[in-house]
């Protein structure tokens, strides 16, 4: 496992199945959006799942929406915060790239919702092949924890189909 997810786990913010998941996820090419607010983990969350994601592919931090998305030798494209950008716009062209995964964020200053994004993805592209997982994170008693994983998958007219993992 990845040190840093094991120091995730360490910390109790995630459970070793919950890390296993992500981990699976990741190596099977799936687009991860994480979820909360700055102050529940979700920037250390995103850091773990990028230095997982190196371990088997060639990974992009994105800091200029039109130009980095352009390199077609990375895999996986990381999208933190970006400053002075349309948010959904921006998910909408990364998610839009063929055999292409994203790890990204979506924090309370990101006013979207990511279902609308996934479904104007397949308006644009009609591609239902995809698979993303949603990664929730919260507080519970003052401990930053992953509260929920969500996988989505888009049925053949477009329409989310969302399945909780229990582990």
């Amino acid at each position: 496992m990845n040190p840093m997810l094991q120091k995730l786990i360490d910390q109790e913010f995630m459970t070793e199945n919950e890390a296993n998941y992500l981990a699976d996820a990741i190596k099977d090419g799936d687009t991860i959006i994480i979820s909360g607010h700055r102050g529940h983990g979700i920037l250390p969350l995103l850091a773990s799942l990028g230095a997982t994601a190196k371990e088997f592919y060639s990974v992009k931090p994105v800091r200029n929406i039109d130009t980095d998305l352009q390199d077609e030798n990375a895999d996986v494209f990381l999208i933190g915060d970006l400053k002075d950008v349309n948010y959904s716009e921006a998910l909408v062209k990364a998610f839009s790239i063929k055999d292409k995964s994203v790890i990204t964020i979506k924090d309370a200053e990101h006013s979207f919702s990511v279902m609308k994004v996934l479904i104007y993805v397949f308006k644009a592209t009609g591609d239902n092949s995809k698979i993303y997982q949603l990664a929730e994170c919260t507080k519970v008693d003052d401990i930053k924890k992953l509260k929920k994983l969500v996988k989505v998958t888009l049925n053949e007219k477009g329409r989310p189909v969302r399945t909780t993992f229990e582990g």
